[in-house]
């Protein structure tokens, strides 16, 4: 009788520990290793370069951003690296330009003609407040560490290896940008692995960048034997529909370069924010990345790169714990879902002919999964809007996921799964379990069918979903499977599918919740062949009713800021030189102590959106004091009237504290010629449309300057008459230190606001081109 009793018990605790552990062994676990062989990487003498490199904000046209350079340079060299920097004009398709400055070095191959491995990262730190630990110093220190600890080992490569630190990545990737048009290396490189994050923690994912088919690629990342690889095709999928770009983005778009880019993204709320600091960096996340680091520069420093990873051939891929990588062709996709579905059809006919199978049952288990499938979908959906209204403070987050983020994952994943224990016991006497497989096993071969057509790189699903198939036969054909047999079945859905549930509002921000919640019951769905033999839902559903209740109330508890939870918050100063008025502006929607003396008369005026990450606007304006700053100085030549057309050069030479110009005008005009410094921009496809900057325009924003050592702006174009007149913001991030505006510092629980031009002091000109009409 006891063992009886133990047997589910136990089944559930093994079960619960394999959930545990897949999600432990995503990355190494960090623990001391100051005092590790010096032929191996440590995490500790790794993050001793984070500590000097984000010990300031050092983004583009600082002081610090240049000491940030010379420090990197004096470890390139103590490592006994001939180093050079690489400096010049550079702009994108997008218009934003400066003056980058990379850090190259290279380790000498025994064949210096064949195709070069790239080690790839970059040292500049998002403008103006980020400290820029984990993005992305921990790829510096990665890189750092690495090489050094491969030097040590004195084995000479096959091939050259270079390593490129690329500056400008957070304003435009204009450093890769440069490296990839000017460098004369650039022309020899056969793979680059680029380390980067979005955030201070969490496992790093590898994601691949090709022109081409992965397989060849995948393949070689599967013979390196990285002990903790996280690399799904899933992601790959996703990321080629996302707007997300890195500098491997540069080196396929340009130069046709295949690359392998390590990103770790949970804690987004510290992602290009203030808290970007080496105190925040979790060293799990940089162990990870140090593992990928050395692994792979061991593996492909030994290996030929000439045109070995190029391919025609698309593969699925997917990892699972202590197992490695497995991949297989895009074209078995079909041919893997027919054969499940002929599995399911013939455990379906011998079941009902054996009548082991209910009919009356399987129809009646549509109900039960369909109610806790469409209570899921609801939670999920309307949970974040009625946390945003709850909690309106979130919305000041731009990265859509708040401090308590996880609280709110694991709260809203558990109120789901103890809506369908309890749903699922209401039908309990009248459904066996094997019957009540049915349903949730015909929506995910709907889902899968989905997938196949439009996310092939998911089509992994289908794997599990066999092994719950067989799982569903053992149900079916034997009274009371065993549940170590069937929780075995269910291990791949544990290891490919259960990750997702909280990775998607991880990665993408809260409003996912929904994912999260429909998967949970979809996974609750495929294995119940293991939950419907278990004899105590009900005390599974309180438990998990109460768990949801307890992750809302520690929610509730960490909603407001603090400390260590910092409220983002802006103020900007903008100077209309034109009108000869100035404004108070801000992006919050809810003002603070900081801000709200500011704002006590709020006016409806213009209100620009000058350049910024989500294209945020402000949300409250009011009259400020006119303050008569100095401005860069402009000279306009009109070199030559002809035939309706004008040829005309603009050229703004910054102050000191201009950090940044932008310009705009008239989407609806176009030119015929338009230089930048004598540098032209390339066109850009926009959803199979294609567009241009300058001259087949699509937004007002002309161009972003993020100015460099004072270096003139010289615009050279060429456009019909009448020409429309040029909007210029000058930006200088010095709005706390003007004692005439007055503007406190901060308290120790707020923070600048990221992703906008903020602290700032914007001066507004409008440059008219009266002469030429």
């Amino acid at each position: 009788m006891i063992r009886q009793k133990l047997y589910p018990i136990v089944a559930i605790i093994v079960f619960v520990f394999s959930i545990w552990y897949v999600f432990y062994d995503f990355s190494p676990q960090y623990s001391t290793d100051f005092n590790a062989k010096s032929n191996k990487f440590s995490t500790d003498r790794a993050f001793k370069h984070v500590e000097a490199i984000a010990d300031q904000e050092h983004f583009v046209g600082t002081a610090q951003h240049s000491l940030t350079r010379n420090y990197i340079v004096e470890q390139l060299e103590d490592l006994g690296l001939k180093v050079h920097t690489q400096q010049g004009f550079s702009l994108n398709a997008l218009g934003e330009f400066t003056i980058p400055e990379n850090i190259i070095a290279k380790i000498e191959g025994q064949n210096p003609k064949a195709k070069s491995l790239l080690l790839l990262s970059h040292y500049d730190s998002e403008p103006h407040s980020s400290f820029g630990a984990s993005d992305a110093a921990s790829g510096i220190a990665a890189i750092l560490e690495a090489t050094r600890a491969f030097l040590e080992n004195g084995k000479k490569p096959k091939h050259d290896i270079i390593i490129c630190f690329t500056d400008a990545e957070e304003v435009g990737l204009l450093g890769a940008t440069l490296f990839v048009d000017q460098h004369p290396w650039a022309k020899n490189i056969g793979l680059v692995l680029n380390f980067e994050s979005r955030g201070s923690g969490g496992p790093s994912n590898m994601i691949l960048e090709t022109n081409h088919g992965n397989s060849k690629m995948i393949k070689a990342f599967a013979e390196a034997e990285i002990n903790h690889p996280l690399a799904t095709s899933l992601m790959y999928s996703v990321y080629k529909i996302l707007p997300n770009d890195t500098d491997s983005t540069v080196f396929r778009e340009k130069a046709d370069i295949p690359s392998f880019f390590f990103a770790f993204i949970d804690d987004h709320y510290d992602y290009h924010t203030a808290l970007d600091i080496p105190q925040r960096l979790d060293k799990s996340s940089l162990s990870h990345q140090g593992e990928y680091a050395f692994g792979l520069l061991n593996h492909f420093s030994q290996i030929s790169l000439d045109n070995n990873l190029k391919s025609n051939v698309e593969m699925v891929y997917f990892n699972l714990p202590e197992l490695g990588t497995f991949y297989y062709p895009f074209d078995w996709m079909w041919w893997l879902y027919t054969a499940n579905a002929l599995l399911f059809l013939a455990v379906l006919y011998f079941g009902l002919k054996t009548k082991s199978i209910n009919r009356r049952e399987v129809f009646l288990g549509i109900l039960p999964f369909t109610i806790s499938l469409t209570c899921a979908f609801l939670l999920g959906f309307f949970g974040w809007k009625a946390l945003l209204w709850f909690y309106p403070q979130y919305s000041e987050i731009l990265q859509g996921f708040p401090y308590n983020g996880h609280n709110y994952i694991f709260a809203f994943v558990s109120l789901s799964l103890w809506v369908a224990f309890l749903v699922y016991r209401r039908f309990h006497h009248k459904l066996n379990p094997h019957n009540a497989l049915v349903a949730p096993i015909v929506l995910w071969f709907l889902i899968c069918a989905i997938i196949n057509i439009y996310l092939p790189g998911a089509s992994y699903f289908i794997l599990p979903l066999g092994f719950g198939i067989i799982a569903f036969a053992m149900s079916t054909f034997k009274e009371i499977p065993n549940l170590f047999v069937i929780w075995t079945l269910g291990l791949p859905c544990i290891g490919l599918i259960v990750p997702l549930i909280q990775f998607f509002p991880v990665g993408l921000g809260l409003n996912m919740l929904v994912i999260s919640t429909v998967f949970s019951v979809l996974v609750f769905g495929i294995l119940y062949s293991f939950i419907g033999y278990l004899p105590f839902k009900k005390t599974l559903a309180i438990i998990f009713f109460l768990l949801g209740v307890s992750f809302l109330i520690v929610a509730h508890v960490n909603s407001d800021f603090n400390r260590s939870q910092p409220k983002p918050n802006s103020l900007v100063y903008l100077l209309d030189k034109t009108d000869q008025k100035a404004y108070w502006n801000t992006y919050d929607n809810t003002l603070d102590s900081w801000n709200q003396k500011f704002f006590e008369d709020t006016i409806a005026s213009e209100k620009p959106i000058l350049q910024s990450k989500y294209l945020t606007g402000f949300t409250y304006t009011s009259k400020a004091q006119y303050l008569n700053l100095k401005s860069s100085d402009y000279d306009i030549v009109i070199d030559s009237l002809e035939n309706d057309y004008a040829r005309i050069k603009l050229n703004i030479s910054p102050l000191s504290q201009t950090k940044r110009i932008e310009l705009y005008m008239d989407k609806n005009y176009n030119f015929r010629e338009f230089k930048v410094n004598q540098q032209q921009a390339d066109s850009l496809k926009i959803k199979d449309t294609q567009y241009h900057v300058f001259k087949k325009r699509a937004w007002t924003r002309l161009l972003t300057y993020h100015v460099v050592n004072q270096e003139e702006l010289n615009i050279e174009f060429e456009g019909k008459l009448p020409i429309p007149p040029i909007k210029i913001y000058e930006t200088r991030f010095d709005l706390l230190k003007n004692e005439k505006l007055n503007v406190p510092k901060r308290t120790p629980s707020m923070i600048p606001k990221p992703f906008v031009v903020n602290d700032a002091i914007v001066i507004k000109n409008t440059v008219e081109f009266e002469s030429t009409k």
